[in-house]
């Protein structure tokens, strides 16, 4: 193999491996996103983390006191709704700052079949190109 071809290989796999310890720091980044946000009306704060669950919900005044059920409920979810929005939000910034779109955004190919996580996490190239294991549900 001549010395430009193995310089160019090796400037490849320098540059694969920079994004891919770019990429793991994106993706520890993003786990620990948790977000508050308060409905318009001031009534409700929730904090959501990147698995869109709730991890607080908390009244900060007595105005739900004086609130109906339905007007309350309406001030949860739009709390709710602000917050994953805000986390997702922050999640695309990080990865675009890594320049990682994700698999499949890319237009095909085999970046529609790459598994990220078991890239990042060290896969062997079958485990990393390997088809996902699909779920059981076989509706018909």
């Amino acid at each position: 193999m001549s010395s430009s071809l193995e310089e160019q290989q090796q400037q490849a796999l320098a540059q694969f491996m920079k994004k891919r310890e770019a990429l793991i720091e994106a993706r520890q980044q993003i786990k620990s996103i948790s977000v508050t946000a308060r409905s318009r009306d001031g009534a409700v704060e929730i904090t959501i983390g990147t698995d869109g669950t709730p991890s607080g919900l908390r009244f900060p005044n007595n105005k739900f006191k004086e609130m109906t059920g339905q007007a309350l409920a309406a001030s949860v979810l739009e709390a709710m709704a602000a917050s994953r929005a805000q986390v997702t939000s922050r999640a695309t910034a990080i990865m675009e700052s890594v320049g990682g779109t994700g698999p499949g955004a890319a237009g095909g190919g085999v970046l529609d079949r790459l598994n990220l996580d078991r890239l990042l996490d060290g896969g062997t190239l079958e485990e990393v190109l390997a088809p996902p294991a699909t779920g059981g549900d076989k509706r018909g």
